[in-house]
């Protein structure tokens, strides 16, 4: 309790953490409001996005005076769809021109963890830290923590990860957080880290979906019982339902899942009830395919507006991931939006040769129950093309791989697909420290 209060002072009398709890009330009241109410809401703030992007950035200008738009002319969403998608070669070719030029002092560039390809550099304005631990402070106020309350992260991303300085020691101390590198962790680190969690008590754990799940996996083959937490957090990647039972029943708690990414910041998170509820008053999310949203029911690609970065507006931007939407109320009675399921990105799905395509979860179904596998990673470099690389784990011999290809094969069907299979003693993260199921170069057009 006496660091919650701290916490609260330290909002208080420094600006950025006033701006953060000023933005957490808006936030906290507007969970509760209805669809119809949230939906005025986020067109408030879009409006007012698009005429500051519209007479402050160069590339938007120039990109609406190319379809003959003004934001005079956005009056619906369906007029909104008439703004051409943002993708990541844009940023890269026009980061300059993105940045508004009334805000080019005093931003941060951030760069991306690359773990999708090549990285990409944006610019967040003084808002964006604010608003981003306003939002954390919602959603973690789902499953019952505050700021203050000690938190445990397994984490890999560089930038994000405490220096080791004194003064960085010294924030993560007040801050009451303790680090994994997720980045190539052993054994070792792993039984030194849940050691210490041990004795330390946190009241919640965070970090990457898989990382999570091979800790727990670990504290669970090494019989820890005593780490006791109310919640665990979980992003950065799909979360299985194999990762989550394995989780949950190890720590004994809930898992509550969130989505977003370093580019736009804070999209959505799931609730008590599990629904995947979107922050609708901080960024706009879009499913489309064919450039129109989905019906019901129906699989596209995600596409977003982060409503409270002026300095560099990202609109309509293609994140790279698939999913559908959950259009039923939810018992939590919170009025935001829900995603149903976001299947993966769209560098996880597997190309056919005939056009139909494979989500990459689906191997999990056919491989989990395979224990002689540690991990597998499927790739694909060319559409009649599939690479399968394997972790050895106890008791693999030439007869798991000879399985593996059949289930493979059977899978595929009369696809013309040549698979081939390598074991290794180790699959790496990707240089951000995630690991990635299914890859694929074959690009894939919604």
């Amino acid at each position: 309790m006496m660091y919650r209060q701290l916490y609260r002072l330290m909002r208080i009398i420094r600006p950025r953490e006033f701006r953060s709890l000023k933005y957490s009330r808006e936030l906290e009241r507007n969970q509760w409001l209805s669809r119809d109410e949230l939906e005025h809401i986020e067109w408030q703030k879009l409006k007012k996005l698009l005429d500051h992007a519209y007479a402050n950035v160069p590339f938007y200008r120039q990109r609406f005076q190319q379809v003959g738009l003004t934001p005079a002319d956005i009056q619906t969403k369906k007029d909104f769809c008439r703004i051409p998608l943002l993708s990541k070669d844009d940023i890269r070719a026009h980061e300059d021109e993105l940045i508004a030029q009334n805000y080019a002092e005093g931003m941060k560039r951030d760069t991306t963890s690359g773990s999708t390809g090549i990285p990409i550099g944006v610019y967040h304005d003084h808002n964006y830290v604010p608003m981003e631990n306003a939002a954390f402070t919602r959603l973690r106020r789902w499953f019952g923590v505050e700021p203050g309350d000690k938190a445990a992260w397994i984490w890999g991303r560089r930038d994000d990860l405490p220096a080791d300085t004194w003064s960085a020691r010294l924030i993560t101390a007040l801050k009451r957080e303790r680090w994994l590198n997720a980045f190539r962790v052993s054994d070792e680190e792993m039984q030194s880290f849940a050691e210490m969690l041990v004795e330390w008590q946190p009241d919640y754990l965070v970090g990457y979906a898989t990382s999570v799940y091979l800790f727990a996996r670990h504290v669970s083959s090494h019989h820890i019982a005593e780490i006791h937490l109310k919640a665990v957090e979980t992003t950065a990647g799909t979360l299985w339902p194999h990762e989550r039972q394995m989780i949950e029943e190890t720590f004994d708690c809930q898992v509550f899942d969130r989505y977003g990414s370093h580019e736009t910041g804070h999209i959505a998170a799931e609730c008590e009830y599990g629904r995947m509820h979107i922050a609708c008053d901080v960024c706009c999310v879009q499913i489309l395919t064919g450039g129109k949203p989905v019906s019901e029911g129906e699989v596209g690609e995600i596409v977003v507006t982060p409503l409270y970065n002026y300095g560099m507006p990202l609109i309509r931007y293609r994140i790279g991931d698939v999913g559908s939407w959950d259009t039923q109320a939810c018992p939590c009675g919170r009025g935001l939006p829900a995603l149903h399921e976001i299947v993966g990105r769209t560098n996880s799905i597997i190309t056919l040769p005939s056009g139909k395509y494979l989500y990459g979860g689906i191997f999990l179904t056919i491989l989990e129950d395979v224990l002689e596998i540690q991990q597998f990673r499927v790739h694909q470099p060319t559409k009649n093309k599939l690479e399968i690389l394997l972790e050895k784990g106890d008791g693999f011999r030439q007869e798991t791989i000879d399985l593996v290809h059949e289930r493979t094969i059977k899978l595929l069907g009369d696809e013309p697909i040549n698979v081939s299979i390598l074991a290794t003693n180790e699959i790496p993260p990707t240089v951000s420290g995630k690991y990635l199921v299914t890859t694929s170069d074959v690009p894939v057009e919604f």
